[in-house]
């Protein structure tokens, strides 16, 4: 009895120590192995990003792969008292974790995602034959890495007198213990200081969930937690992705087409309450199936202007990354004449925007004094030897809609009438459109809530009703190609398509909202979370049950929002 409890307890301590060595080269060889991952992300620009890069990358495969063993390996000493199925079962689990650690960076290094159910439908759906080719060329590489593996296994055990003669556990195991706890830390540093080139990393490696401790900051009067969310309404999340917008120099056909450009944007437009506008619709080109599927107003505004999706708003504000709209128009010497009922008084504008213009202290005025402003620049301030470009911003919202909504309407009617009299309006482009829908009850899901008005007046245009699905970001293209003759393929400054083109490309329309992606096709629309839960929803608004979802839509989505991080 007591040589075999002897026996039992100096065969489990050499299982032990085997796995401590086994589990030591797993974490040399996932280390090596998630390195690309530093490669495929954006890489710091400061030296203290760079060093938390690697600590980050030291302590955190150190720990996945120990707390691995330590949950499942560790327990099977205990239990299997073969020392070979011991190995096999430990070397089919090393490679399993390898294989699925080659497929997420896979994964991460073409849509900048990790592996998730909805990512893995895309994986194993045999209708991408490309994609399924490079997944199937992936997974020839496990036998190889059960190979390797097993035979590191056996050579362990045989030499593992020899292997515990060498004392490096203890200054092996502090040197990822600290590089683990000191990520960690800088992390809660650099998230409380909006420390961008730390707090960018958040999402780079897998199943990485760094502390902030925001509320232990807060509780100890270290942070200041209503200008921790002012300074994130201001210059955008501190964990937003660096871009690469436009991806290639922006470069023009010749001086473009000379026409003026107006652009009127109101909180809403309730067309069936202005008469007036909608009189103007008619009489012009309107989109009756124009859409902002975005979280807020400034969702509108970002993707008129920028023409990309609101997954990147918050690096843009972080960046403050001028429009290339905006920067186009001056480059083709247009005179600028910028209006505002509001004063400007959004992040968007003061931070990226409008950035580099002196704007005053937001005030907020009547839409009529807006307008008179307006008037008086266009009859005073404008030459006749350069084209112009004049934003005007209305408010519409506020205690009586219906009185709002007839004064907006006046106000618009006002500017058109301007034009009309003073000659200019056969010479200019009109775009007139709202930040938002007019808020109805039921389901936010439901169509009609996210539908906004869009009429544009082009000189030479007849007047027409376009039913094909569209939204802001195409505005920015169409007046990119067709008004500024910008030679510049749009793919690599806009994820947009022409206004007037017979049909769509895609046949979708994708934006961020919160974190998740908002895809809008002619029969749904889809929400799609980072954790790749996907929800369904038909034209009222009401969720379909056990909606599957389209592969291929979701392949071509991810592409495309893929299109401008930096890596």
């Amino acid at each position: 009895m007591v040589s075999n409890r002897h026996n039992y307890r100096e065969k489990v301590s050499q299982m032990i120590s085997w796995g401590h060595w086994f589990a030591l080269f797993n974490i040399l060889l996932s280390l090596g192995v998630g390195s690309r991952y530093l490669f495929v992300a954006d890489w710091p620009s400061s030296l203290l990003g760079r060093s938390y890069a690697l600590v980050s990358w030291l302590g955190h495969f150190s720990f996945i792969v120990f707390a691995v063993y330590l949950l499942i390996v560790f327990p099977l000493t205990f239990v299997v008292m073969s020392q070979r199925l011991l190995r096999f079962l430990s070397a089919a689990l090393a490679t399993a974790g390898l294989t699925l650690l080659l497929l997420d960076m896979e994964v991460f290094s073409r849509f900048h995602l990790h592996l998730n159910l909805t990512v893995w439908e895309l994986v194993i759906n045999p209708e991408q034959s490309d994609l399924a080719r490079d997944w199937q060329l992936m997974f020839i590489g496990i036998p190889v890495i059960f190979m390797v593996e097993m035979l590191f296994g056996t050579w362990c055990w045989q030499k593992l007198r020899s292997l515990n003669r060498h004392r490096i556990g203890m200054p092996v195991a502090a040197v990822f213990i600290s590089a683990f706890f000191a990520s960690h830390m800088m992390y809660i540093w650099a998230d409380a200081n909006f420390y961008r080139p730390i707090t960018m990393q958040r999402a780079t490696l897998p199943l990485s969930y760094p502390m902030t401790a925001r509320r232990f900051l807060e509780k100890h009067g270290l942070l200041d937690a209503q200008a921790y969310e002012r300074r994130i309404a201001l210059q955008g999340n501190p964990e937003a992705i660096t871009l690469d917008y436009p991806l290639n120099t922006i470069q023009f056909r010749d001086a473009g087409s000379g026409y003026n450009l107006l652009i009127v944007v109101a909180d809403q437009l309730p067309l069936t309450r202005m008469p007036q506008l909608m009189r103007f619709a008619e009489e012009n080109v309107h989109f009756s199936n124009h859409f902002n599927v975005g979280q807020n107003a400034q969702s509108s505004l970002f993707n008129l202007f920028y023409g990309i999706s609101t997954t990147y708003m918050d690096g843009v504000l972080s960046a403050r990354t001028p429009s290339v709209l905006v920067s186009s128009l001056n480059q083709q010497g247009y005179q600028f004449g910028l209006f505002s009922s509001n004063g400007f008084d959004n992040p968007l504008y003061r931070q990226a925007l409008l950035s580099d213009f002196s704007l005053s202290v937001p005030v907020i005025q009547r839409d009529a004094d807006t307008v008179q402003q307006w008037q008086t620049w266009l009859e005073t301030a404008t030459q006749p030897t350069s084209p112009w470009f004049s934003y005007i911003e209305l408010g519409t919202t506020g205690p009586h809609a219906l009185t709002d909504a007839k004064a907006t309407d006046q106000s618009i009617s006002a500017i058109l009438n301007t034009l009309q009299s003073q000659g200019k309006l056969d010479n200019t482009v009109v775009v007139i459109t709202a930040k938002s829908s007019e808020q109805e009850k039921g389901s936010r899901y439901r169509r009609s809530q996210w539908q906004i008005p869009l009429v544009v007046h082009w000189p030479g245009t007849p007047a027409q009703t376009i039913i094909k699905m569209t939204d802001q970001k195409d505005v920015m293209v169409t007046l990119m190609q067709r008004l500024l003759y910008v030679k510049t393929s749009a793919t690599d400054y806009a994820q947009g398509e022409d206004l007037f083109s017979a049909q769509r490309r895609n046949n979708w329309l994708v934006n961020g909202n919160r974190g998740a992606l908002m895809i809008t096709t002619p029969q749904q629309i889809i929400q799609l979370e980072a954790n790749g839960s996907y929800d369904a929803y038909n034209s009222d608004g009401e969720k379909l049950r056990d909606e599957k979802p389209s592969l291929p839509l979701l392949l071509q989505v991810l592409t495309s929002e893929r299109r401008f991080i930096a890596n």
